[in-house]
């Protein structure tokens, strides 16, 4: 299974780039899990994982959510301003 991931702000730099595309030999189940495929393929995001929110088009994603049948995910870190 094809999984790709849209990346913002602080995790572009982090992944070298606003996509990755990881090809799985099985599907993930969840969100969660398709998010720890992630962290073994780009360590250097593992850190920020869990304070990103997961959207599918308009929805924000639990991470026991099942994953979207496309493998497609947007990760969007926290922003602070004011």
């Amino acid at each position: 299974m094809n999984l790709s991931f849209e990346l913002y702000g602080e995790l572009i730099p982090l992944a070298g780039g606003e996509r990755i595309t990881l090809v799985t030999e099985t599907a993930p189940a969840t969100v969660a899990e398709a998010l720890s495929v992630l962290a073994d393929q780009c360590p250097a995001l593992q850190p920020r994982l869990d304070q990103c929110a997961a959207v599918r088009d308009t929805d924000i994603l639990l991470r026991s959510d099942p994953l979207p049948e496309n493998g497609h995910l947007v990760l969007l870190p926290p922003v602070a301003g004011g």
